[in-house]
């Protein structure tokens, strides 16, 4: 005789990015365990893995998780999560000042809402980059997989490599040319031989590229001092 089993609530969510309506249910124990167990490694590799197939495995929708940039699955995961767990994470903040032996006590403890988190956006950033001579390039976001890679940036030959493989196409008045059908080495003598103002939008792209971000206001209990931060990525948020 089969054993019942549990008939899980389904939610919807906005992907930021394609502005997309999926629906989501929360993770399940086995789920969180996976994700537990691959925190504990402490390998980002491993972490970044389970994440997005925790995620794909509660989008009920048809959707290519892997392709997805990383605030979108930065966003969906704390939807999922805040349904998952609970919409409140607790956390503490210290105050900028060395207090000494008080520094235990100025700190203060925030109950944060995932609700309230959002994807902020630099009214500065396109993805589409207009060069020289109605030639530009419009850039992809960067994936998980890829942000994994780009946390190991060790010299200016990996920047190069990162920057061409984030080249969705590159046009001109007549033609694309998707980066896709263009090899590397083409790619990259591209980026070679753009001047040092026009390489400089393109790493623009890449400094104004939406982020997860929640603004954060407190006043240290020791000294009143009065601080104004904003947490950034995933990582803040646990």
């Amino acid at each position: 005789m089969a054993l019942p089993m549990n008939n899980m609530p389904t939610f919807n969510l906005k992907v930021p990015s394609t502005g997309k309506t999926v629906k989501f249910r929360p993770f399940l124990v086995k789920e969180e365990k996976a994700l537990l167990i691959a925190q504990q490694t402490e390998d980002m590799q491993v972490m970044a893995d389970t994440l997005r197939n925790v995620i794909a495995e509660c989008v009920l929708d048809k959707l290519d998780v892997a392709s997805l940039a990383t605030f979108d699955l930065e966003y969906m995961f704390l939807q999922i999560r805040g349904k998952s767990v609970g919409e409140t994470v607790d956390l503490f903040f210290q105050c900028d000042e060395d207090h000494g032996e008080l520094n235990d006590k100025a700190r203060v403890k925030m109950v944060i809402n995932l609700t309230d988190i959002e994807v902020k956006r630099d009214p500065k950033h396109t993805n589409k980059i207009p060069l020289f001579n109605g030639v530009g390039v419009v850039m992809k976001y960067p994936t998980l997989e890829s942000a994994v890679g780009m946390a190991n940036l060790e010299n200016v030959e990996d920047v190069f490599n990162m920057v061409a493989d984030s080249i969705d196409y590159i046009y001109d008045n007549d033609q694309i040319y998707y980066a896709k059908e263009t090899s590397k080495s083409e790619l990259i003598e591209f980026l070679n031989n753009l001047t040092t103002e026009q390489f400089l939008k393109v790493q623009e792209f890449f400094e104004t590229i939406p982020k997860l971000a929640y603004e954060v206001k407190y006043k240290c209990p020791v000294c009143n001092k009065e601080h104004n931060k904003v947490l950034e990525g995933l990582a803040n948020f646990f």
